[in-house]
């Protein structure tokens, strides 16, 4: 493995790019499959969007607990067991009948195989294999994440319409199967230290001892601002983009464009994304993560703002969706990376973890607020305006984020008062 001209990182890179390709897309794949199910099962919008809630922010408590095993035991092992329990648990909500099965497979179960197959899991170890160039190779997984949202979203659209929506996850689950479980167990590696490199491929010199590996626990994270700076705006980007991936499609239907249009918008959304968070991770090497992630925000208020107004002309539905690529990258990775930036790269997992649960936190009440708001007002706009706002003091956040985040916070405090 060493002696190979290609830094091992990198293929640990591609292969978690498939996983997160594969596990992302099922996340946000999610609003074709509202009205067939809300039909078959006879439920109403508010009642899938609260399953929807609770799996995501299900999704969020689990990936603290996915770090954690991360630490304890080696990558192989945590991804290939979330790979094999999100395959049975996609196979069993196929089986549902009624609002109770739902909430307790799609609710419980799925989000229990994701996250040990999530960004997480993903980004915790592919940040211990990057130093220099962390901000390009955690882009890269984002860059995997907007795929995911651009291919999978209208294949699963399609194979609704053709198969129906039980046998389209059946299908779903033989994919993951047959994709990821393979590059769980022959592929992915815990760090560069495992195989005698150090971060970027630096070898390890003989007679050297290798550098003690810094970690900074969550507790102490928790005290210290840049976290919640971090955690906030990260909170915004769940409730976003669960409003969209969620209800998305059906606002898009409802406004008059059909299903399959209304997949392709999300989708081109998502492909336009994906060679901008790549180029976004390069920038941020060059330039800071802080104005970058600030940038995104604040893009992004545009773009919802256009998904949601634009009624009856689908060139500029597209057009929005190509330009609003852009605003859909580099959240994720920008985060990601900050926190290995400030945290250092070992404590990503752990930290990330916690970050990514304020993120789910924010997911399940977008989501489930929608629902309601929508069953309350007959439509989307509150709950699409309430998402702008947010967008906007996230950017100013982000922008902001305490440069002296190693401090704790009360010691920090303590100073400035003095």
């Amino acid at each position: 493995m060493t002696n190979r001209s290609i830094f091992y990182g990198w293929w640990v890179v591609a292969a978690f790019s498939v996983m997160t390709f594969m596990s992302t897309g099922v996340r946000h794949a999610v609003g074709p499959f509202l009205k067939p199910i809300v039909a078959d099962l006879g439920l109403d919008r508010a009642s899938f969007s609260a399953v929807i809630a609770l799996s995501l922010f299900l999704y969020g408590v689990f990936m603290p607990i996915a770090g954690m095993a991360l630490d304890r035991f080696s990558v192989r092992v945590v991804t290939s067991v979330g790979t094999v329990l999100l395959v049975i648990s996609l196979v069993l909500t196929a089986l549902v009948r009624n609002v109770w099965e739902f909430a307790a497979v799609y609710g419980v179960l799925v989000p229990l195989g994701l996250a040990g197959t999530g960004p997480v899991i993903a980004s915790g170890v592919v940040a211990r294999w990057f130093s220099k160039r962390r901000g390009t190779a955690l882009s890269v997984l984002g860059s995997a994440s907007m795929t995911g949202m651009s291919l999978l979203v209208p294949a699963v659209t399609w194979l609704i319409l053709t198969t129906g929506w039980r046998i389209t996850y059946v299908l779903i689950a033989g994919g993951i199967l047959a994709l990821s479980l393979p590059l769980c167990l022959w592929v992915v590696r815990d760090s560069p230290e495992s195989i005698g490199l150090r971060a970027d491929g630096a070898a390890v010199k003989p007679g050297t001892t290798a550098a003690p590996i810094e970690r900074v626990t969550a507790r102490e994270a928790l005290q210290t601002l840049a976290f919640w700076q971090l955690a906030g705006s990260f909170f915004t980007c769940g409730f976003s983009m669960s409003l969209l991936s969620a209800h998305g499609i059906p606002m898009l239907t409802d406004h008059g464009y059909s299903p399959m249009f209304a997949s392709w918008a999300l989708g081109m959304l998502g492909g336009s994304a994906i060679g901008c968070t790549v180029m976004l991770g390069a920038l941020s090497d060059r330039l800071g993560r802080r104005p970058v992630l600030a940038a995104i925000y604040a893009g992004r208020v545009f773009i919802f703002a256009g998904f949601f107004l634009i009624r009856d002309n689908p060139v500029a539905i597209l057009t929005v969706a190509v330009l609003g690529g852009i605003t859909m990258a580099g959240t994720g990775s920008m985060t990601s990376a900050l926190t290995a930036d400030i945290y250092g790269r070992f404590s990503v997992s752990s930290v990330f973890g916690l970050i990514f649960l304020v993120h789910q936190t924010g997911s399940a009440i977008g989501s489930a607020l929608a629902g309601l708001l929508f069953e309350t007002t007959g439509g989307y706009g509150a709950a699409f305006a309430l998402a702008c706002c947010f967008l906007v003091g996230a950017s100013i956040v982000a922008l902001n984020i305490d440069k002296g985040a190693r401090r704790i916070w009360r010691a920090a405090t303590a100073s400035a008062t003095n």
